[in-house]
């Protein structure tokens, strides 16, 4: 019998009756029902697949319609014909460019864990109507549409003429890798002098790992960025070009209070960003509110850092701080993610790509018109509005918000609230003029 693994309910009988069907497949298969994708075609939202079957042969996207009658169609039509028995006509919807889509998707998320194997291991676009359904559909495609007494012989007949291009092992991995259990990446690296300690996050898009230079014993944070093989040459060049943006905009700044970058590597297209190993919890991470000394003190070195990046040559708009962006340490407070920075002179990424993401609370106004012109001043608001967020245990609302902010609570010293309003003011001209004045404007409340 296949594995079944439930990452979501099937939400109608029909689903599980196909489900239950193709459990009588071997247990070299493995199933999943109901699974979200994420949308990288036309910028959808998020997919849900009825089903996905992984072999070793092949891997199907599975959708299922339970159409009552007869189904007349073609494959360039917006909508199909149900003829039912005594009932007028019903129409529905074409499925089969949608479902495509969801192959498309479904390859291009294995394709950036393995793209080597996804090359050559068949993603099949598959559909299942009811038994003995009348098809009368014109369908010069490979998105096959299938009676659900049909479903078994045809799995068992392109696993005869198809090759084993998986291992168990893959098809496993995979299926963690669909279910959010893990992304299944091993614990190797392409450099041999670099030797991974632990794997600290993973997507689709990138993994990032706590690893060790085995020649000099130094600890680094290594950034993976995945390569799309299914992008055609420019976007995938605009990928790469994106990519490198925060290496553009940080080998050149040297601070104690910026994570340096050390190098780039590359290898089969994918892109591997060294960084400086930083021991320390971000901001996001602490409970919240701090003492005032200590959030002054937090904010105050990530404002020096900031001046320093506002002062290099170009300059560097960091854009997108947060409290995830500050790094915590017993020795001070490191800046980093300098991944959607405007560099001065260099081509920017547009504004819905900027903010892709990411929380509008600690946007400055004028970035919402155009941020692409991101003054220094910008980064200003976004400090101040994690330091209201330090201070006082509460997500500023964004500019956006019909509300005002909240008063600061009555602990913190008046001078000091005046000075986050200042920082956050709404008016670019009458913010406070730079983080390096900022910075030292809270020098005074850390005795």
């Amino acid at each position: 019998m296949a594995e079944i693994i439930v990452a979501g309910n099937p939400v109608n009988e029909f689903e599980k009756t196909v489900a239950r069907t193709l459990a009588h497949l071997s247990d070299r298969y493995v199933l999943l029902t109901n699974v979200i994708l994420p949308a990288f075609y036309h910028k959808q939202s998020n997919l849900e697949l009825d089903i996905i079957l992984l072999g070793e042969h092949a891997v199907y996207a599975i959708e299922t319609k339970y159409w009552q009658g007869s189904v007349r169609g073609h494959v360039n039509q917006k909508t199909w014909v149900v003829l039912r028995d005594n009932l007028p006509p019903h129409q529905i919807e074409n499925p089969l460019q949608r479902c495509e889509m969801k192959a498309k998707t479904l390859n291009t998320l294995l394709s950036r864990w393995n793209s080597g194997l996804m090359g050559k291991l068949r993603t099949r676009a598959l559909i299942v109507v009811p038994p003995h359904t009348p098809l009368e559909v014109d369908n010069p495609t490979d998105i096959e549409i299938v009676t659900l007494e049909r479903l078994l012989p045809a799995i068992e007949a392109d696993a005869q003429r198809m090759n084993r291009e998986a291992t168990p092992l893959q098809v496993r991995q995979m299926a963690e890798i669909l279910v959010g259990k893990h992304m299944g990446q091993d614990d190797m690296l392409p450099f041999e002098s670099y030797r991974v300690e632990r794997v600290l996050k993973a997507t689709p898009r990138a993994v990032s790992y706590e690893a060790t230079n085995v020649l000099t014993e130094r600890r680094v944070f290594i950034k993976k960025a995945i390569a799309d093989v299914n992008l055609p040459p420019d976007k995938l060049a605009m990928w790469r070009h994106r990519t490198l943006r925060e290496v553009r905009a940080t080998v050149r700044l040297s601070h104690p209070n910026l994570v340096g970058v050390l190098d780039v590597l590359e290898d089969e297209g994918n892109l591997y960003v060294l960084n400086e190993w930083v021991d320390g919890h971000s901001l996001a991470s602490l409970d919240l509110p701090l003492p005032v000394t200590r959030a002054c003190a937090i904010v105050r070195d990530a404002a020096s850092g900031i001046a320093a990046a506002h002062a290099a040559s170009p300059p560097v708009v960091h854009r997108n701080l947060h409290p995830g962006c500050l790094l915590v340490t017993s020795t001070g407070t490191r800046v980093t993610n300098f991944s959607v920075a405007r560099i001065e002179g260099d081509p920017t990424i547009v504004f819905q790509e900027s903010l892709g993401g990411h929380d509008p609370a600690y946007v400055a106004p004028e970035l919402f018109a155009d941020s692409s012109k991101a003054d220094p001043r910008s980064d200003v608001y976004s400090l101040g509005a994690i330091l209201y967020q330090a201070l006082s245990g509460v997500k500023p609302r964004s500019f956006l918000a019909a509300d005002a902010p909240e008063p600061l609570p009555d602990h913190v010293p008046p001078a000091l609230a005046a000075i986050v309003q200042r920082a956050m003011h709404p008016v670019i001209d009458q913010r406070i003029a730079s983080a390096g004045e900022f910075a030292a404007a809270l020098d005074s409340f850390m005795a």
